[in-house]
C-alpha cells in the first residue's frame, strides 16, 4: 500500500492547504524545515491578522515576520481593541521596514494619528476598511488616491482644508457617514468612477443643492447605492438619484428627527412613481424602511396598497407592510431590510406573510405574561444568528407556553451567539435552551446557571465550541469556581468578561491559574488559548499597585472598575 505524506504531494495541492492556515501559523510551522517549503512560502502573498491573536504570537510577527517577509505583506489587520495598544507597537515595530507590497489595511478602533501615521507606510494601498465607535475625521489628503475600496462607516472626510475639485479618485466602493448631504454631492464630483456607495447622513442641509452647475458629473457606473439619512428634504435624494442613470440595486433607510416636516415627502407615492419610471429604469432591487412620528391622520393602510399597486412593485415582486410601535409609524418592504428585531411591535400588516423574517439575523425578546397573554401570532425568525433573551417575571404559571413559543420562533441550530439576562431564570429552562444550542460561539448567562450545567453531558460538549465567555458583571469568580467549572467546561475560550471582589478573591491567583502560571503548574487545567479578559471589580477600582507583579504576563489597560488585559 502507498502512504502519501505531505511532502510528496504536488505543490499545487500544498498551496491549497496553505490557504487554510493563517499567515503567522504557517511561517512558525513549515518555514526552515526544508528547502522546498521555503521556496514555497517565500512566493506566497502574507495576509497578516493582528487583530485577535495572543500576544507571543503578535510579537513573533513584529520580530520575525516583518523584518523576513516584509515585502510578501500584502495585507494587515490591526486593532486597539483585544490587542491592546496594538497599533502603536507595530508602529514602533514596523519603522525601518519598506512595506511597499501592501494593499489592504484594517484598523479596529485607531486614533487619527494611529491612521495618519500608517497610511502613510502604505504608498500603493487599493484597500482602506476603518472599525471604530469613536467618530473619525479624516482629512482628504490622507486618502490614498490608489484606493479602490474604502469602507470608513463611522468616519467622516473632512475635505474642507483641500480643493478637492482638481482631483479625481477611483474609488470604486466607499462606505462613509457624513453630516451634510451637500458635502457629499461635493464628494462624488471627484469619485465619478463609484460602482458601490454605502452612505449614512447624520444631519440636514439648508444649502440649496446646484446640481446643473456644480455637480453635473454623472455617477454612470455606479450600480448599488445605500443610503441611510435623518430628517432631511426628499428633493435631496430625487438629485442625488438623478446622477445615478445605471442604478441596478437600491436601499433607502429614512428616520425622522426633531424636524418630522418632511415625514410626509418620504412617503409621497407619486413621487416615488416618478422615479421608478423617470430615473430609475434599470433598477432590479429595492428595499425600503420609513419610520416616521406618529399621525393619526396618515392611513397606513391605504399607503401601503398604493405602493403595493406601482407598476415596479408588481414587476419586480416587491412586497411593502407597515408596523405601528409605540412610538413610530414603520413603512417598509419585505424581506426587511433591517437585520436586528426587537419585540415592541404593537399592529402589524405580517400576519399572514410566512417568510417575512426570514433575513432576521438578531433577535431580542423580553419574555414576561403580557407579551406571551398578547402573542397574536409566532414570530418565525429561522436564520436568527445571535439571540438575546431576558427573564424578570415570574414565568412559572406559562413556562410551557414560553418554551412553545422560543420552539416555533427559532432554530436553535443556527444560533451563534446568545445572551441570557434576568432575575427569575429556571435552572432547568436554561439546561433545555443550552441543549438546543449545538453550535454557539459566544454565550452570555449569569454565574449561578453553570452549575447546574457541568452533569448535563450534551451541554458539555455543545459548552467545548464557545470561543467567547461573559458572566453577569454581580456575582464574583472565585478560584475553585475557575478550577472546578470553567476551565473543564470551556477549554477553548478566547476571551471572557467576569466580576471579581478582591476583598474576598484574590485577582493574582486567579488570573495565574487561568493562563497555567500559578505554582508553576505544568498539567493541562488552564485556558491555554485564553487572549483578551474583561474584568469589573466589585469593590474598588484599580489601581497600578494591585497589577504591579503581573505586568511581566499581561499588558492592559484600567478605567474605573474595569479592567482590560492582553494575555
Amino acid at each position: 500500500m502507498h502512504h502519501m505524506n505531505l511532502e510528496s504531494m504536488p505543490d499545487e495541492i500544498i498551496l491549497e492547504i496553505f490557504d487554510y492556515i493563517s499567515s503567522c501559523d504557517l511561517i512558525y510551522s513549515f518555514y526552515n524545515l526544508n528547502q522546498r517549503f521555503n521556496s514555497i512560502i517565500d512566493g506566497i502573498h502574507l495576509h497578516l491578522d493582528l487583530s485577535y491573536v495572543q500576544q507571543k504570537k503578535f510579537l513573533f510577527t513584529c520580530h520575525y515576520i516583518l523584518p523576513n517577509f516584509s515585502q510578501q505583506i500584502y495585507s494587515i489587520k490591526l486593532s486597539n481593541k483585544q490587542t491592546i495598544d496594538g497599533i502603536n507597537y507595530y508602529l514602533e515595530q514596523s519603522k525601518y521596514y519598506q512595506q511597499e507590497q501592501m494593499k489592504t489595511l484594517i484598523l479596529i478602533e485607531p486614533t487619527i494619528e494611529q491612521f495618519i501615521k500608517l497610511i502613510s507606510c502604505f504608498p500603493f494601498l487599493r484597500t482602506l476598511i476603518i472599525k471604530t465607535t469613536d467618530y473619525l475625521i479624516i482629512p482628504i489628503e490622507f486618502i490614498p488616491q490608489t484606493l479602490r475600496i474604502c469602507r470608513i462607516s463611522n468616519c467622516q472626510i473632512d475635505f474642507l482644508s483641500a480643493n478637492i475639485s482638481e482631483k479625481i479618485y477611483f474609488i470604486e466602493e466607499l462606505n462613509l457617514k457624513i453630516s451634510n448631504i451637500n458635502c457629499l454631492f461635493i464628494l462624488l464630483y471627484s469619485m465619478i468612477y463609484l460602482k458601490h456607495l454605502t452612505c449614512h447622513i447624520s444631519e440636514n442641509s439648508s444649502i440649496i443643492i446646484n446640481s446643473k452647475e456644480n455637480f453635473q458629473k454623472s455617477l454612470k457606473f455606479l450600480n448599488y447605492l445605500k443610503l441611510n439619512v435623518c430628517s432631511i428634504s426628499f428633493k435631496y435624494i430625487e438629485n442625488l438619484l438623478n446622477l445615478c442613470p445605471n442604478l441596478i440595486s437600491f436601499i433607502y433607510t429614512y428616520t425622522t428627527g426633531l424636524k418630522s416636516s418632511y415625514d410626509n415627502e418620504h412617503i409621497d407615492i407619486e413621487r416615488w412613481n416618478n422615479l421608478f419610471i423617470n430615473k430609475l429604469n434599470r433598477l432590479k432591487i429595492f428595499d425600503l424602511h420609513i419610520s416616521i412620528n406618529i399621525d393619526s391622520q396618515r392611513d397606513l393602510i391605504l399607503i401601503t396598497k398604493k405602493f403595493q399597486n406601482l407598476n415596479f412593485f408588481l414587476k419586480n415582486n416587491i412586497r411593502i407592510i407597515y408596523e405601528i410601535t409605540s412610538y413610530k409609524h414603520i413603512i417598509c418592504t419585505i424581506p426587511f431590510i433591517k437585520s436586528h428585531l426587537n419585540n415592541y411591535i404593537n399592529k402589524s400588516s405580517l400576519t399572514n406573510i410566512h417568510d417575512s423574517y426570514s433575513r432576521i439575523r438578531h433577535f431580542d425578546l423580553v419574555l414576561n405574561q403580557t407579551i406571551l397573554h398578547q402573542q397574536q401570532h409566532i414570530i418565525r425568525c429561522p436564520l436568527v444568528h445571535s439571540f438575546y433573551l431576558g427573564l424578570y417575571d415570574n414565568l412559572t404559571p406559562i413556562e410551557h407556553q414560553s418554551r412553545i413559543l422560543l420552539k416555533q420562533s427559532i432554530s436553535f441550530v443556527y444560533l451563534k451567539h446568545f445572551e441570557l439576562y434576568g432575575t427569575c431564570i429556571k435552572n432547568g429552562f436554561v439546561v433545555q435552551l443550552l441543549t438546543k444550542m449545538t453550535n454557539l460561539n459566544s454565550l452570555t448567562l449569569p454565574l449561578n446557571h453553570l452549575i447546574s450545567c457541568q452533569f448535563n453531558e450534551i451541554i458539555r460538549q455543545n459548552m467545548k465550541k464557545i470561543k467567547k465567555l461573559q458572566l453577569a458583571l454581580t456575582e464574583s469568580i472565585s478560584i475553585d469556581y475557575l478550577k472546578n467549572i470553567l476551565i473543564p467546561i470551556f477549554p477553548n475560550l478566547h476571551s471572557m468578561s467576569f466580576a471579581i471582589d478582591n476583598k474576598i478573591h484574590s485577582f493574582d491567583k486567579i488570573l495565574l491559574t487561568m493562563i497555567g502560571q500559578y505554582n508553576n503548574n505544568n498539567n493541562d487545567n488552564y485556558l491555554k488559548y485564553l487572549m483578551f479578559l474583561e474584568l469589573f471589580a466589585l469593590d474598588q477600582d484599580w489601581n497600578q499597585s494591585m497589577l504591579i507583579q503581573l505586568k511581566k504576563f499581561i499588558r492592559y489597560k484600567n478605567n474605573y472598575r474595569f479592567l482590560y488585559i492582553w494575555l
